[in-house]
């Protein structure tokens, strides 16, 4: 899937304010409260429950329902971004997504933000 494709079906994926990130990975220290463990490698493969604002799920990978709308990372990283130090049921949909494509994608308040273009000198 191209890089465009993802970002639109992420785009009407965001429109209806709830949706999974499916078989992202999550590193360990960002793990919030009410997530399930990390694998040994540190990690945890798992699936986000976006809805509106906030991240409402952390469930295993492949424990979405199988028809849910959602954007498969196949293992792309997600971090927490700003002021939010954790990725957790509960806690703000503030978040850089790398999609399985290697696009980062910034997020807050579970809406794809676009970067500040950098400032021109005169």
């Amino acid at each position: 899937m191209s890089a465009s494709t993802s970002s639109c079906l992420l785009a009407r994926l965001l429109a209806s304010g709830k949706f999974w990130l499916k078989r992202a990975r999550i590193d360990s220290p960002d793990l919030g409260e009410g997530t399930p463990p990390p694998g040994a490698d540190g990690a945890l493969l798992a699936d986000l429950r976006i809805e509106g604002d906030r991240i409402r799920a952390v469930l295993p990978a492949g424990e979405a329902p199988c028809c849910a709308p959602g954007l498969c990372l196949d293992g792309g990283p997600v971090r927490p971004r700003g002021g939010c130090t954790a990725v957790g049921p509960g806690q703000p949909a503030d978040l850089t997504v790398i999609l399985s494509d290697g696009e980062r994608l910034e997020m807050e308040q579970g809406r794809v933000v676009q970067p500040d273009p950098p400032s021109s000198r005169a």
